[in-house]
């Protein structure tokens, strides 16, 4: 899918081309970084290649969408270690909810986002500010329909194992 500047009207055509992008992982080291930079891992010579553009999606009350996954990684505590109705989370069977996603499929407007799972890290944005060591595959995908959200935001490019 080819994008023309006067074409990127909506969250759904880039998902499309964020899609599509990951489809066809190139390196070229000369383009900016930001949501519709035509090579993955643009900036980045850095190996192995990049074959991942995480994203945060915003609902139409300019609030971040969240979704559950229930952690996989060993030496990952989940980020929401707060109490749930008296229980100790610790203690029970439970998921977590994160902002960051990768797209895995989209038809139309509907997507099948991969949730990722963000480190337990007590800085403010760890997330954002160095997503190659803070973010990582989840078992958990979600289906949406892109037209529900006003806006999305692109972090650096990242490569993620088993994807």
């Amino acid at each position: 899918m080819s994008l023309q500047k006067h074409d990127i009207h909506c969250v759904c055509d880039i998902v499309h081309f964020i899609n599509d992008l990951q489809d066809a992982i190139e390196d070229d080291n000369n383009c900016p970084t930001h949501c519709l930079n035509p090579v993955l891992g643009g900036t980045s010579s850095k190996r192995p290649p990049k074959n991942t553009r995480p994203f945060v999606l915003f609902t139409e009350d300019g609030k971040p969408f969240e979704a559950f996954f229930k952690p996989i990684h060993d030496g990952w505590d989940c980020p929401c270690d707060e109490d749930v109705d008296g229980n100790d989370k610790k203690a029970i069977d439970f998921f977590c909810k994160s902002k960051f996603f990768r797209v895995e499929s989209v038809e139309g407007c509907c997507a099948v986002l991969r949730v990722l799972e963000p480190a337990c890290i007590n800085s403010a944005c760890p997330q954002v500010d160095n997503p190659q060591e803070n973010l990582m595959t989840s078992h958990s995908c979600i289906t949406v329909d892109l037209n529900k959200f006003s806006a999305i935001q692109c972090l650096d490019d990242i490569y993620l194992e088993g994807v």
